[in-house]
């Protein structure tokens, strides 16, 4: 599995104190096109990090497939996509992320 596309997104709203980094990863899974995310949370001055899966018609434009999604702690993700969420997670370590005190980039 490669990455076609990797898109960024990040969400932070002041007013709930909740702020998104994420990068996700456009590929194809068992044969179907999935987006693989990792991504950093801050939410209410607690911080995570977890990897999450999309694929199907709910998630991917011109889908067919039935929906499937995923959330996984770090420790606990699939061995198939890991050589990707490792990618990820370098990669979102040196991106930059905005300072503004509202964003809504996705």
């Amino acid at each position: 599995m490669e990455c076609k596309k990797i898109q960024k997104i990040h969400r932070r709203y002041p007013d709930t104190k909740w702020d998104y980094k994420a990068l996700s990863c456009r590929t194809n899974r068992n044969g179907k096109p999935t987006d693989i995310i990792f991504f950093t949370l801050k939410n209410k001055g607690k911080s995570s990090k977890g990897v999450e899966v999309y694929s199907g018609k709910n998630y991917i434009v011109n889908s067919s497939s039935p929906s499937y999604s995923r959330k996984y702690n770090l420790d606990k993700v699939p061995g198939d996509i890991s050589p990707i969420v490792d990618d990820l997670k370098s990669k979102h370590s040196k991106t930059s992320w905005s300072s503004e005190k509202k964003v809504d980039l996705n």
